[in-house]
């Protein structure tokens, strides 16, 4: 064989295992459970937060986000026109029992945290949370969310572990 060959073909053989690494590693950082879609956010190489996250019909992002400190729920679309700063009165339902909150608002979403523990375990038996804002009401599907909430609480628990374990191993990035 020529030289050039050779060596192209050398090149070749090398690189085209680093290329399966490489999508490996970007496919574990989210998958699906049921209809959620999780994942496990770092920043700085350093382990943030894990959450989970579907899409409505109409746009509307629901976002569950876990972290250390707590549970936290975010509602976005890009169809929403909020004033930032603003805190909005909302209720909350969960089958037959209520919640008004206050949620803060961003240009085109809407976030709070969920402290409450009997709202948390709703989330996980209902069939679905109805939220009810300036006469409209959002209705989230919780179909599949008990597994969805039972593997965030893994994701966060194994991400945070492995960092306290071992600080000079980097954690594997897996929800």
């Amino acid at each position: 064989m020529p030289r050039r060959t050779t060596e192209a073909l050398r090149v070749l053989l090398l690189s085209t295992p680093l290329l399966g690494l490489t999508v490996g590693t970007a496919a574990a950082e989210s998958e699906s459970v049921g209809s959620w879609e999780i994942e496990a956010v770092y920043k700085n190489d350093e382990f943030d937060r894990c959450a989970i996250s579907r899409t409505l019909d109409d746009d509307i992002a629901v976002t569950f986000v876990r972290t250390g400190e707590g549970l936290s729920l975010m509602l976005s679309s890009p169809n929403w026109k909020l004033e930032t700063g603003k805190n909005y009165p909302v209720t909350m339902k969960l089958g037959p029992q209520s919640w008004d909150r206050e949620v803060a608002a961003e240009a085109s979403s809407v976030s709070m945290d969920v402290g409450d523990a009997k709202f948390v375990s709703g989330l996980r038996a209902a069939n679905a949370l109805n939220v009810v804002a300036a006469g409209a009401t959002i209705e989230v599907p919780l179909d599949g969310s008990s597994a969805a909430f039972e593997r965030l609480e893994q994701c966060v628990e194994k991400n945070e572990r492995a960092v306290e374990t071992n600080p000079f191993v980097v954690p594997a990035r897996r929800p």
